[in-house]
């Protein structure tokens, strides 16, 4: 059987069919026309965005600055219409993209354009109703499920959360019985922000600082730090502009902007931007490279707690350690390197020899290497493998005059499942860790491993 739309159906579903391709919204730069595909971007599904800018004839060069992610190409000279390739953040938290395009004019401050794409990011939410319900999930007007609920009355809905979400709507329903309540997500606040300096390489003259975040700026609420220069304000609104000045015999600008624009929320946390630009010709040591793009990210982590192991092994264990997250597969792997302190003791009766007391304190030194398993919005699950070395003194005592002092190599394998709950740059760390590592001597017989529970905190950088 066919079916015909009447003429003026037709024309509306043409019409909602053509809207899906049309260009994002953009503001600044006449004459350029900016179109991004896909325009609905969801982190972790979409691994590049491309986005075609129109520009008039015989435009110069066009470059590009983003607030997070990074471009195959920053600067495009040719064609009517100019394609970059970016790749967005490899977080799963919603956020807004926000991006600058620009003509570097020979003087005043260039034309500039404005893109912000939101980033839908990705999350699983936990419903608890009635057995065997079918259960709903709206974020905003955007249905997920529906999906049925387990025995236990147990259902997990995959969503899609768009910036500016804190909440969801849940509708469960079961024969007659329907039940509607709101569930908050765990979605942290950001506010992004760009920068960029123009001309590049800068001229002993000066150039321009460009800033613009969601919406208009507060420049009594933008903190500016210029290393080799000064930066006067000249424009603030969508965007802002400042006059920056490089220092006598200055061979490197570098501004830092830091935007604290997120509200008292104990989650909000201003993005910090450096950008660097050389005003002479480069030295055979090149300009440090954006902290968001460095390819190797440091981190400096505190644990500590108890081991657990069988006779009289258990005792603390703490220890410091560095790592560095790669840049391969999305920065889930990461090398790390530990140094801990593990202490045993006993105290007893030991047949001839009488009172006992027996004292042994190691110092392990492990190499290991650290996935990431599952990522959410904030909370993170990690695997954890490696070895290395445990160095232990031993001490024993008897009411004998002796006294037995003595000093040994042994080796050290461990295995762990590690939680971390993000805020900003630090992470709240929990680690369940399995270790092996056997300590003999003519006088011991001890295990330095075992089942470790640790607590901790990281700080990256």
């Amino acid at each position: 059987m066919r079916t015909r739309l009447p003429p003026f159906l037709a024309f509306l579903v043409f019409a909602v069919a053509a809207s899906s391709a049309m260009a994002v919204p953009v503001s600044g730069g006449p004459g350029l026309e900016v179109l991004a595909s896909p325009t609905r971007v969801v982190l972790g599904r979409d691994k590049t965005v491309s986005l075609q800018v129109r520009v008039p004839p015989e435009t110069g060069a066009l470059r590009v600055a983003a607030s997070s992610g990074h471009f195959a190409e920053e600067r495009l000279a040719h064609g009517a219409v100019r394609t970059f390739q970016w790749t967005p953040p490899p977080v799963r938290h919603p956020l807004v993209a926000v991006f600058l395009f620009w003509v570097e004019a020979a003087d005043g401050p260039p034309e500039v354009t404005v893109l912000r794409l939101a980033l839908l990011g990705q999350t699983t939410l936990d419903v608890a109703t009635s057995p065997g319900a079918s259960v709903t999930v709206l974020v905003g007007e955007t249905h997920f499920g529906p999906v049925q609920a387990d025995g236990k009355g147990k259902a997990r809905v995959p969503l899609e959360v768009p910036p500016g979400v804190a909440s969801a709507r849940v509708l469960a329903t079961r024969g007659e019985l329907r039940t509607d309540a709101s569930a908050p997500l765990d979605v942290p606040r950001v506010s992004p922000h760009v920068a960029a300096l123009t001309p590049a390489p800068l001229p002993a003259r000066g150039g321009w600082l460009l800033v613009a975040g969601e919406g208009p700026l507060d420049v009594a609420r933008l903190k500016l730090h210029v290393d080799g220069g000064r930066a006067e304000p000249i424009e603030v609104g969508d965007i802002a502009r400042f006059r920056v000045t490089p220092e006598e015999d200055a061979a490197s600008v570098t501004a830092v902007v830091q935007a604290d624009g997120a509200g008292d929320d104990v989650r909000a946390h201003a993005e910090v931007f450096r950008v660097v630009v050389v005003t002479k010709p480069p030295a055979a040591k090149p300009p440090p490279a954006l902290v968001g793009d460095a390819p190797w990210r440091p981190a400096v982590q505190v644990l500590a707690g108890g081991v657990f192991a069988r006779g009289d092994n258990s005792g603390p264990f703490g220890a410091l350690g560095v790592a560095f997250t790669t840049p391969w597969w999305e920065r889930r792997l990461a090398g790390e390197l530990e140094v801990g302190v593990r202490a045993a003791s006993f105290r007893g009766t030991v047949g001839a020899l009488g009172a006992v007391r027996s004292q042994v304190f190691a110092v392990p030194v492990l190499v290991s290497a650290r996935v990431e398993l599952l990522r959410g919005a904030a909370l993170s699950l990690y695997g954890r493998a490696g070895g290395g070395v445990a160095p232990f003194r031993h001490r024993l005592q008897t009411d004998f005059p002796a006294e037995v002092k003595e000093s040994k190599l042994s080796g050290m394998g461990l295995l762990a499942i590690q939680g971390a709950y993000r805020f900003g740059r630090w992470s709240a760390l929990g680690e369940l860790r399995g270790a092996w590592a056997p300590a003999s001597t003519p006088w011991l017989d001890a295990q330095l491993g075992g089942v470790s529970v640790l607590l901790g905190m990281r700080f990256e950088p």
